[in-house]
C-alpha cells in the first residue's frame, strides 16, 4: 500500500508546536482537522497517567516514510553481470 504524504505530514516528521506550524503556513483549523482524520497526532495530548492535557501541543506526523533502502542497487553497480557475447 503506497501513502503519499500531505505537505502537513512531511513538516510534521518531528513534533511540532501549533506556532511553528502556524510560522510553517498551516491553518490552525487545518492542522486540528488532520488530527481528527488521524493524519496527525498530539503527543501531548495525554499525560503519563492517560489524563487529558490543556495547553501546549506537539504534532507529529502518523505516518513515517520508509526509508529508501539502495543495498541491492549498490550491489549490482559493484557486480556488475557480463553483457552479451563474451567470447574474444
Amino acid at each position: 500500500m503506497v501513502v503519499n504524504l500531505t505537505d502537513l505530514q512531511d513538516f510534521c516528521q518531528e513534533p511540532r508546536s501549533i506556532a511553528e506550524l502556524e510560522d510553517g503556513g498551516f491553518e490552525r483549523v487545518k492542522v486540528y482537522a488532520a488530527v481528527k482524520r488521524g493524519d496527525l497526532k498530539n503527543v501531548n495530548a495525554v499525560d503519563a497517567w492517560g489524563r487529558k492535557q490543556r495547553g501546549k501541543g506537539l504534532f507529529v506526523s502518523t505516518i513515517t516514510p520508509i526509508p529508501y533502502n539502495a543495498t541491492l542497487l549498490v550491489h549490482a553497480w559493484s557486480n556488475p553481470q557480463p553483457q552479451g557475447d563474451t567470447h574474444v
